[in-house]
């Protein structure tokens, strides 16, 4: 009987399984120690034991386990840890031991094994402990929370995974803290002041933001006789508070202060009741921090409606809004003014926590967090000190809760992560400088720069309407000049606002001063240059070397292409650096693949240029000038096959890869701008190479029939380059120079008086025997000569082209010039030298494969053939010549020949048809400056149109081509005198 009693009792503790979490983990069935490490199948045994005899479903394990994200094998992945568990009970238990123990049934999971878990011991003892206390038995209390805390080995579920184990260390660690200040309260008295003293020093400088200690530190010190001291802790105890997270104590800590100041006794009150009881706070629980709205609101009513919405719309997941963009532009005002339109639909509170991510030294999180929950009725000693369980507090607080959280400067989403509630109730606003673009699922809101009515309005809100009307000129200047950026604006205007007798026009011409504008721009503690150094002090060694490189061009905007080459990176890498800037809000980008500043942004970024930029710049603008001219090249090599480019400077970039006429036409319209700055800009340099560079490729880009509104600007840079390289010593590159501004002027501008500039730049071109630009320069000689009807002495510049070219074998020079030969002839009415010519341009454009050359022959011989009385073959050649121009893609060439077709058409005799052909030849020729041209489509336009009976329009539209003729000194050829008599 004794030995079948003592087997049961055996059996009996070798089923109990013994769970230690309160610190390293350990788990025991009666005296074996198990071997399970693994922290998942841990967590899946502390769930089981937390409640033993209990069914848990799979989905509740899932869920404690991984929160709303379980994997897809989560069943599975439980059902080998429940095999596992198993398997460990029978190896060290009784027979059957690892069936019985973890029971599985209707898909949940049960631990059947009596259980000794230190968790709920130490609770347990904890509980006696207060009853013991209240019972008035001190000594039995001081004894079990003694006791409670051997239990304790270290921090509890370390390593243990998934929202289960993370809710229930921070509830242990509130539970300690608790035991800790009832152990303490209970060792007060007992009278042992000396030994509690210690133990709350060490708490102090563990927590230095608990006031619990602090407090109980004060009553401690005051009972064992050191008053003063006690007085101290509450000094210290008010300024870590105050530096550290910009708080006062709280009442408790007030209180106790004032007892000692007082002579009071204090006393330890306020720890009678259990620790792991829910405590109730006293307000504020609904919290209403939100900085005044901006009384003077402008603008971005779109916007503003469209996220007030969101943020109302009675929905069980509210928004997370986004609010990003450049330093000064609005986003915090717009936050704040979006949070006060919406306020009352929060009922249980707004948060406004600026998180100081453009701080030189940012709070940490954990310190925002613990003013967040102080918002929220939270007292300091009940803020878990680990980051993590923090964090897991201040989401468990918000869980439900219809409040509205502001977060204001985030420096991205990393910063803002620790912040963000779950998905619920909960609306949230943020705003950044950084664009937040992996912020996934809310809802961004890049902001621009004020409109310029909204502009206006803004500083009309802070000036008065009557200075702005009364000076609108000067209004207009200061608006350019801050760029529509609210913060200048709102500095400008609040100086002006407090100087009623300034003048707009004063403070216009100070802000006109590239060179002082961002001093300008500073009123009180407030500039625009502060706002903007604190974007720039976060950014690496790398990206400020970009940041202020590519200010230095003063290019519109620039393709990532060429932003490669200036920095001397390869493309991938450059387009990283360059959206890594925009994620900051350094850089904008207008479109995919470009880039461009804030004209504010330009000048700080210059002003911040350190010896190093400065010096690199020069360099930088060699390789720009490269990889443009390097492009260009490729263009003229897909354009005009055996144009040559080998008499250009030598490039080391490969330039910007074309396979098509389009992209082509694209990338000269999208650089033209960027282009006149690169000249200006190799202009000012002092740099022979960068000069070079720069007129190779203006007179390449002119070869190949660069055209549009730019050109008069081009013409005035290459003339500056040509004065540069000529005090420079390279006659050359002057002459050079000349010829291509004189083709900018001849071309963009109609004027006549390049002829003088190209005979010149001609003369020392052959004589330097540089033939290719003396080809250049004899062609574009023929074109202004034949411009003025001087037709023999056009015949004569062309053959002179086409003897060099044949010297160089250059066999596309040699077909231009057959070609505006031809053109020369028909204007002369020589009908069959036109055609001659015309024949020689069409075989030797076909033969190179010239396109363009092909459409202008095909047209003049078009033009040459109806006078040999064959309309219908003439109509056929210039229809030819207009889809052969189509195919090339440059819309000046498209114009010409329309200009041709209109003509056959019209003389010969169908003149309805040939207006609306005439008007698209004075469309197409207008969009790219063509001058000249245009003249002589509007003059044909105007016949077609007498030949209809239109007659005023007619009228209007030659007088204007007569008006604009005589003012460049224009001739009448003899073909548009025929044309005329035909016409009549």
């Amino acid at each position: 009987m004794a030995a079948q009693q003592r087997a049961g009792v055996d059996e009996t503790e070798s089923e109990t399984l013994r769970l230690l979490l309160l610190g390293p983990a350990e788990v025991w069935l009666g005296e074996q120690r198990l071997d399970i490490a693994a922290p998942q199948l841990l967590t899946v045994l502390a769930m089981l034991a937390a409640e033993p005899g209990r069914l848990l479903s799979t989905a509740q394990l899932a869920a404690r386990l991984w929160a709303d994200h379980p994997p897809k094998s989560a069943a599975s992945v439980l059902r080998n840890h429940i095999l596992a568990l198993r398997r460990q009970f029978a190896a060290h238990g009784r027979a059957g031991a690892g069936t019985e123990g973890v029971d599985s049934t209707r898909g949940g999971y049960r631990l059947d094994l009596p259980v000794e878990f230190d968790i709920a011991a130490a609770e347990g003892l904890i509980a006696a402990a207060d009853a013991d206390r209240r019972s008035g038995a001190i000594e039995e209390a001081d004894a079990k929370l003694t006791a409670a805390q051997r239990l304790w080995r270290g921090d509890p579920l370390v390593g243990l995974p998934g929202p289960w184990a993370e809710k229930e260390r921070t509830r242990l660690d509130r539970v300690r803290s608790g035991l800790h200040e009832t152990a303490i309260s209970v060792a007060l008295d007992l009278g042992r002041h000396v030994a509690a003293v210690a133990d709350l020093e060490a708490l102090v400088a563990a927590e230095p933001h608990n006031e619990r200690w602090h407090e109980l530190l004060m009553v401690a010190l005051y009972r064992g006789g050191r008053r003063v001291e006690a007085l101290e802790v509450y000094r210290n105890a008010r300024r870590a508070l105050a530096d550290e997270l910009g708080l006062e104590p709280g009442p408790q800590l007030v209180r106790m202060h004032q007892q000692i100041l007082s002579a009071e006794a204090p006393d330890s009150a306020g720890t009678n009741e259990s620790p792991s009881a829910e405590k109730v706070f006293d307000p504020p629980r609904v919290p209403s921090r939100l900085p005044p709205d901006i009384a003077d609101f402008v603008g971005r009513d779109g916007l503003v409606h469209e996220l007030a919405d969101m943020l109302v719309a009675d929905s069980d997941r509210r928004p997370v809004i986004a609010i990003t963009g450049m330093g000064g532009v609005g986003k915090t005002t717009l936050a704040v003014h979006l949070a006060h339109l919406v306020r009352k639909h929060y009922p249980e509170g707004v948060l406004y926590l600026d998180l100081g991510g453009m701080d030189e030294h940012p709070r940490p999180a954990e310190m925002l967090l613990a003013i967040a929950l102080r918002s929220f009725g939270f007292q300091p000693g009940e803020l878990p000190s680990d980051p993590t369980e923090r964090m897991a507090l201040w989401r468990d607080t918000i869980a439900g809760k219809r409040v509205l959280l502001v977060f204001d400067n985030a420096r991205d989403v990393e910063h803002l992560t620790p912040f963000l509630p779950s998905p619920g109730a909960a609306g949230v606003l943020t705003t950044s400088r950084s664009s937040l673009a992996e912020l996934f699922g809310a809802r961004l809101a890049p902001l621009d720069v004020l409109t310029a009515d909204e502009a206006r309005t803004l500083l009309a809100h802070m000036v008065s309407e009557r200075r702005v009307s009364n000076e609108p000129d000067a209004a207009q200047a200061i608006l350019r000049a801050c760029g529509h950026l609210p913060v200048s604006l709102r500095i400008v205007g609040a100086r002006l606002a407090s100087r009623p007798t300034w003048q707009l026009t004063a403070v216009a011409d100070r802000l006109a001063d590239q060179r002082d504008r961002l001093s300008q721009l500073a009123v009180g503690n407030t500039s625009v240059e502060l706002v903007f150094r604190e974007s720039y002090r976060l950014l690496t060694p790398e990206l400020a070397r970009a940041f202020v490189l590519i200010a230095f061009f003063e290019a519109p905007d620039l393709p990532v292409a060429a932003i490669a080459a200036l920095l001397d990176r390869d493309r991938p890498e450059a387009e990283r650096i360059c959206e890594t800037l925009v994620d900051l809000g350094m850089l904008q980008t207008p479109e995919r693949g470009r880039y461009r500043y804030h004209d504010l942004l330009r000048l700080f970024a210059r002003e911040v240029a350190d010896a190093d930029q400065q010096c690199e710049w020069p360099r930088a603008l060699r390789r720009l000038l490269d990889f443009y001219l390097a492009s260009a090249k490729n263009i003229a090599e897909l354009r005009d096959p055996g144009v040559g480019t080998h008499y250009y400077a030598e490039t080391n970039a490969a330039g910007e890869q074309f396979t098509d006429e389009r992209q082509c036409t694209a990338w000269a319209m999208s650089e033209r701008l960027g282009l006149v700055a690169l000249y200006r800009q190799a202009a000012d340099s002092r740099d022979a190479r960068a000069r070079t560079l720069a007129v190779d490729l203006a007179l390449s880009l002119a070869v190949g029939g660069d055209a549009g509104e730019h050109l008069p600007q081009v013409a005035q840079m290459l003339s500056v380059l040509s004065h540069a390289a000529e005090a420079g010593g390279d006659r050359g590159t002057m002459a050079r120079a000349q010829v291509a501004a004189a083709i900018a002027r001849l071309v963009g501008m109609g004027d006549l008086g390049a002829a003088r500039t190209l005979r010149y730049a001609g003369t020392v071109l052959t004589e330097s025997g540089d033939r290719a630009g003396a080809i250049i320069a004899e062609q574009m000689l023929g074109t202004a000569m034949a411009y003025q009807a001087n037709v023999e002495v056009a015949v004569a510049h062309y053959r002179r082209a086409i003897t060099l070219a044949r010297e160089m074998g250059n066999r596309w020079s040699e077909a231009m010039s057959w070609a505006t030969i031809a053109r020369a002839y028909c204007e002369a009415q020589r009908w069959p030298d036109a055609i001659e010519a015309a024949g020689q341009a069409l075989t030797l454009a076909r033969l190179i494969g010239s396109l363009r050359v092909e459409s202008m022959a095909l047209h003049e011989l078009g033009f040459a053939t109806l006078q040999h009385g064959d309309p219908e073959r003439a109509r056929e050649l210039c229809r030819r010549a207009l889809d052969v121009a189509r195919r090339d893609g440059r819309r000046h060439q498209e114009g010409w020949a329309l200009s041709r077709l209109a003509e056959v058409i019209l003389y010969s005799g169908d003149a309805d048809a040939a207006v609306p052909i005439a008007a698209e030849a004075v469309r197409a020729l207008t969009e790219v400056s063509a001058t000249v041209r245009r003249l002589q489509a509007m003059r044909v336009y105007g016949r077609a149109l007498t030949a209809v009976g239109r007659d005023e329009e007619a009228e209007q539209i030659l007088a204007k081509a007569a008006q604009s003729s005589r003012r460049i000194g224009l001739t009448t050829s003899a073909s548009a005198e025929l044309a005329i008599s035909r016409c009549r």
